[in-house]
């Protein structure tokens, strides 16, 4: 016979968002307990910090092609596409990195102070 399994169901519906430590419904939770508000600002910074990654790198890449590569005048439109290219890819990347490390980190949790509840 194989070993039975219990499934644990909580008597409540709703739990603490894990980053804000706001009291939301489970179904308004995702994986790894954090709301939806919590989620959009955690990527609207891993954003902004990616757009800078991305420029640093496309002035390296930039750097790198006039000193090492010298490129000609009739080909210059190519190498400029490259570093357009080098710089949205590289802050697409940047930005699901740096929103991945959030994620894991959960710094917030540690600074994060329960909302005030209204003693009536």
């Amino acid at each position: 016979m194989s070993p039975s399994v219990s499934l644990r169901v909580s008597d409540s519906d709703s739990t603490a968002c894990a980053r804000c430590l706001e009291i939301k419904s489970r179904s308004d939770l995702d994986r790894m307990l954090w709301c939806e508000g919590c989620c959009e600002s955690a990527r609207s910074r891993s954003s902004s910090q990616s757009w800078i990654v991305g420029f640093i790198v496309a002035v390296i890449l930039s750097v790198w092609i006039y000193l090492y590569i010298q490129p000609s005048d009739l080909v210059i439109g190519g190498w400029i596409g490259t570093v357009l290219a080098a710089f949205y890819v590289s802050a697409r990347v940047a930005r699901e990195v740096l929103y991945a490390v959030k994620r894991i980190n959960n710094r917030a949790t540690d600074q994060a102070v329960p909302p005030r509840q209204d003693s009536h």
